[in-house]
């Protein structure tokens, strides 16, 4: 399947190469700083104190770094959503709706340049979210 998908995709998404290069420039922007904020806030998790010696700091230093382990984890799932649309840039399935195989359409790509669904896709995945739990519609799709 994701042999047709790759073939057919290329030209199915209906954007332009002036397009494609524009979202790929702004996907590249998006990446680079994502990186470097990882790395320094994995550094800093690195190097949190185990344990302070006054409760009252100890308290404030664990939600400190709970909230940056909330941020690594926010960062580190935003980079993978980046490099994938870089990947499938490369491959030629950009563009393309994981869900309906449909383009998922320029505004909706300059907005949120990762997009992997179009705007209806997603709002089915939301309300089927909502409705059974998350993700059951994206498995059903691939299975």
């Amino acid at each position: 399947m994701d042999e047709l998908r790759r073939t057919s995709g290329e030209n199915q998404s209906g954007l332009s190469g002036e397009e494609l290069a524009e979202l790929r420039r702004r996907l590249n922007e998006e990446r680079d700083p994502l990186v470097r904020r990882l790395k320094d806030r994995r550094q800093l998790l690195a190097g949190a104190v185990a344990r302070e010696p006054d409760d009252a700091d100890w308290a404030s230093a664990s939600a400190d770094q709970s909230l940056l382990a909330r941020l690594v984890d926010r960062d580190a799932k935003h980079l993978m959503e980046v490099e994938r649309a870089l990947v499938k840039l490369d491959a030629g399935t950009y563009g393309i709706c994981e869900v309906t195989g449909e383009p998922i359409g320029v505004e909706r790509l300059r907005v949120r340049p990762w997009a992997r669904h179009s705007l209806a896709a997603k709002e089915l995945i939301e309300r089927d979210a909502v409705n059974h739990g998350p993700a059951t519609l994206e498995v059903e799709r691939v299975a």
